[in-house]
């Protein structure tokens, strides 16, 4: 059994969880285990292992044998879990669902990401003023683009199946929503698609790891 190392509540491993909570996979082919770099574990040598920089998602795909880069591990999975397809049923839509997942990662995920980091994660310890102001003047084209995107009404961003586009992208806006930073308002069809993937059965089980449903 593979087995996936992950910090509860960071959008990295967030958005893995979730590409393997829309396949339905967890509970057969992962074994799911914590690993808090809060408490130094990261820098362990157990965990140095199977990662040298240290973080996390991690994907074990046999003893002594990682995957560490979240885009990495999902289309590993994807080639070993082809059904249902997250990254398109056909060579165009294969394509899109790239394009698309790379403008969220690159466009969203990694400046809103930083301006998060920038102004509350880390605001007390490393304040960057202007680390902040720099992220957040990238963050609107990605966000326009992807709005526009939804606005021509079909439920996700690919289309009408989810993908790893969805995952990616609802990854980063939860996690500046747990931080009291709502990166979507302004942005009718992103947060129309927001709410609504949110309260899918598979998403609720990492957002609210409470509920059931």
């Amino acid at each position: 059994m593979m087995k996936l190392y992950f910090l509860p509540g960071a959008p990295s491993p967030n958005r893995v969880r979730l590409y393997i909570a829309e396949k339905n996979a967890e509970s057969t082919v992962l074994d799911i285990q914590e690993v808090n770099l809060q408490g130094g574990l990261q820098r362990s040598a157990a965990h140095l292992l199977r990662n040298p920089f240290g973080k996390v998602p991690v994907l074990e795909v046999a003893q002594g044998t990682f995957i560490s880069e979240s885009l990495a591990i999902a289309e590993y999975l994807e080639e070993c879990f082809p059904m249902p397809p997250l990254f398109g049923r056909t060579k165009l839509e294969r394509a899109r669902v790239r394009e698309l997942e790379r403008v969220a990662e690159l466009r969203v995920f990694y400046p809103l990401g930083r301006y998060v980091q920038a102004t509350v994660t880390q605001a007390e310890s490393f304040p960057e003023p202007g680390v902040a102001a720099h992220f957040l003047s990238r963050i609107p084209a990605g966000l326009e683009f992807l709005d526009r995107e939804l606005s021509t009404g079909k439920p996700y961003i690919a289309g009408d199946f989810p993908s790893m586009a969805d995952c990616t992208l609802a990854a980063i806006l939860e996690f500046a929503r747990a931080k009291g930073v709502m990166a979507v308002a302004g942005y009718p069809a992103l947060t129309e698609w927001f709410d609504r993937y949110r309260a899918r059965p598979a998403v609720r089980t990492i957002f609210h790891p409470t509920i059931q449903g």
